[in-house]
């Protein structure tokens, strides 16, 4: 496996070599009542008090190709058991149906 060094420690673009990345430390999505809220990888939802989001999303965006790599913030706080459809996968586990034929969705 041919793997190249992140964006986030090198500020190098392994995709073109561009040497300007672009650090946004959050990632931002509007909801339901159209409010911004930051983009998080699990939100714990509660009907009386604020919501809990675990997860939040930042990014490293190459300005001269748009290559842009995505980093979850609290990663190994996340409830993965809770998150439907996810997979805790280690080096030992078969690669997923969905990346071995991308198309077949």
């Amino acid at each position: 496996m041919v793997t190249s060094a992140a964006m986030r420690t090198t500020h190098t673009c392994p995709k073109c070599n561009g040497q300007e990345v672009l650090f946004l430390p959050q990632i931002a999505d509007r909801d339901d009542d159209d409010n911004v809220k930051p983009l998080s990888a699990h939100v714990v939802h509660f009907d009386w008090k604020d919501d809990i989001e675990v997860g939040k999303l930042q990014a490293y965006v190459c300005r001269a190709c748009g290559f842009t790599e995505l980093y979850t913030r609290e990663a190994a706080q996340l409830p993965w058991q809770k998150i439907p459809g996810a997979k805790l996968l280690t080096p030992r586990d078969p690669v997923l149906a969905s990346v071995r034929n991308p198309d077949k969705r």
